[in-house]
């Protein structure tokens, strides 16, 4: 035989060996999704998370590797409640995937966290701008806008929490959000201390949509804000007015009886 009928042979084995070694991992990772998968249904969520973990080392660029990776991100995060670990393998995910709808999700569910979870205003501020511009056609973009002004309203920076709320209603006319951004221009308002403006603000909802849920919640606020300027008796006319209306009956109830006691009191 000739040297290199040889080489050839040797290289005719080698490439069965490794196909057979290749088909032998990829069996072992479809067994690991497997037991992942009946962990996870077995509510073993933090065992189920290394299941998930050891698919994507194995083979990151997979296509299975992908599933376990947004599967780890969302049991970190809706399971085990590991939010900083979550935002990493929904990060991760992102950057590897081809999978445009999960990726979306992945971007989505990076935002709930910062702002829901872990109350990380700055970095949900940036979040909310990142989805905006990755994903310039989603129909959510009215809601990310709304999510922006709500995280610089959590910074504190009451200044661009209003001018993202002012500018709300020009960018997004036909949203079903526009009451809840006027709204929380008087709420901003409040906070921060201008009363006048925030009677103006609120004011503007109940003019504007007399009927929504956000009117009622703006009566309240005036009520709160007559109560700083010590117009007590306007204040409790106004709480009683929306008392069986207002989705938090007892914190209405609570303001009346304290400025009734203030009223007896001054009497």
């Amino acid at each position: 035989m000739s040297l290199k009928n040889q080489r050839f042979i040797k290289f005719g084995v080698s490439a069965v060996v490794f196909l057979a070694a290749v088909a032998c991992d990829s069996q072992s990772v479809k067994n690991n999704y497997v037991l992942a998968d009946r962990l996870f249904n077995d509510h073993k969520y933090a065992a189920a998370a290394e299941e998930f973990k050891r698919i994507v080392a194995a083979d990151p660029r997979s296509l299975l590797a992908g599933q376990a990776l947004f599967r780890l991100a969302m049991t970190q995060s809706l399971y085990l409640e590991n939010y900083v670990d979550a935002i990493k393998s929904f990060r991760q995910f992102s950057a590897t995937s081809q999978n445009k709808d999960l990726i979306y999700q992945a971007e989505k569910s990076i935002g709930d966290i910062y702002f829901s979870k872990l109350e990380d205003y700055a970095s949900a501020a940036e979040q909310y701008k990142r989805l905006s511009e990755k994903f310039p056609d989603s129909k959510e973009l009215d809601f990310f806008y709304l999510k922006l002004g709500k995280s610089y309203y959590g910074m504190l920076d009451f200044k661009k929490a209003v001018e993202v709320f002012k500018s709300f209603s020009k960018k997004f006319p036909k949203s079903e959000y526009v009451p809840e951004a006027m709204y929380q221009i008087g709420n901003t308002y409040f906070t921060s201390g201008d009363i006048e403006k925030a009677i103006s603000a609120f004011e503007d909802v109940l003019f504007v949509f007399p009927r929504s849920q956000q009117a009622i919640f703006a009566q309240f606020g005036i009520g709160n804000c007559y109560e700083e300027q010590d117009r007590y008796d306007e204040a409790l006319e106004i709480y009683k007015k929306i008392l069986k209306t207002h989705p938090a009956r007892a914190v209405v109830e609570s303001k009346i009886k304290r400025l009734n006691e203030k009223r007896e009191k001054s009497q």
